[in-house]
């Protein structure tokens, strides 16, 4: 499996999650004067391929989930059939509020 494969691949890993197109990141990249840029990703014609655009510019969004250190993934492949799901590490994470 390449490197790119887990944010760049659909589910079962075949293909291009978004095809050609590129997508945003969170990630802010510059800003010039009053124009803001962010980092975004190549589509399959540049898998892999990380750079910064002006916001104006039209790209793809795919959502994105940020986990607490006692939060974990169980073992799935993340499909409709077997989806994944947050479970907390410890008794005292799962009565933190998360």
């Amino acid at each position: 499996s390449s490197p790119y494969a887990y944010y760049y691949n659909n589910a079962d890993g075949t293909k291009s999650a978004t095809g050609s197109n590129y997508w945003w990141t969170l990630s802010p990249y510059i800003f010039r004067g009053s124009y803001a840029y962010v980092f975004n990703v190549g589509g399959s014609d540049r898998p892999g391929y990380l750079s910064g655009n002006y916001v104006g510019s039209t790209y793809a969004v795919r959502p994105v989930v940020s986990l607490k250190s006692c939060l974990s993934l169980t073992d799935a492949s993340g499909t409709v059939d077997d989806p994944y799901v947050v479970e907390p590490i410890t008794e005292a994470c799962a009565s933190a509020d998360n």
